[in-house]
């Protein structure tokens, strides 16, 4: 162990590697010349030296580690990354062109002059009619008689078990009332 004015241990390895400046060896022999301690310090030191340089316990692991790091980067260098952002680009540009053709096809169409589809409320609104069946009426009597009149139901039943039916022309409505009016499946007849 160094005294507290003499060498460290920092000092004393270094002075056996070769490391010293001239005034810190010249220091250090002085001290040991005079110093029994020091003296024995440095030969354990040195001959540890020998005794750890030719030991065969096992492999460099700072070799092996190197050479593992180097094997790693020289894989990983290879592998080119998937570019995400092109792959994303490339799909909103199909995508925006998708929605142009389908805006362009619609907007540019040939009509006919009748619509291939036209809503319940336009019929019902101007030839309607509301319509109780009897409890006891049975579901084919009452499509038998909807097809009789020329009638379709558009809404219902409401909350009473009235039912909208929807007619193509006025004059089919009219015939229809007294038809409905006369058939024992029905309870009510209302204008709508």
């Amino acid at each position: 162990m160094p005294q507290s004015n003499g060498p460290t241990d920092d000092e004393l390895l270094a002075y056996l590697r070769g490391e010293t400046t001239p005034e810190q060896t010249a220091h250090i022999e002085k001290a040991a010349s005079t110093d029994d301690g020091l003296r024995a310090e440095l030969a354990l030191m040195s001959g540890l030296k020998p005794a750890l340089a030719a030991a065969s316990d096992g492999p460099d692991a700072r070799t092996f580690g190197w050479k593992k790091l180097e094997a790693e980067i020289s894989r990983t260098a290879q592998v080119a990354p998937v570019p995400r952002q092109g792959l994303w680009r490339v799909a909103a540009v199909l995508l925006g062109a998708l929605v142009v053709g389908q805006g362009a096809y619609i907007a540019l169409a040939p009509s006919a002059e009748a619509p291939a589809y036209r809503t319940v409320s336009e019929d019902s609104v101007a030839f309607g009619l509301g319509v109780g069946f009897v409890a006891t009426a049975k579901i084919g009597e009452v499509q038998t008689l909807l097809r009789e009149t020329g009638a379709r139901i558009v809404d219902g039943p409401g909350s009473l078990g009235i039912y909208r039916l929807a007619f193509e022309t006025e004059a089919a409505r009219a015939k229809a009332r007294e038809l409905l009016q006369l058939s024992p499946l029905v309870d009510l007849v209302a204008e709508d």
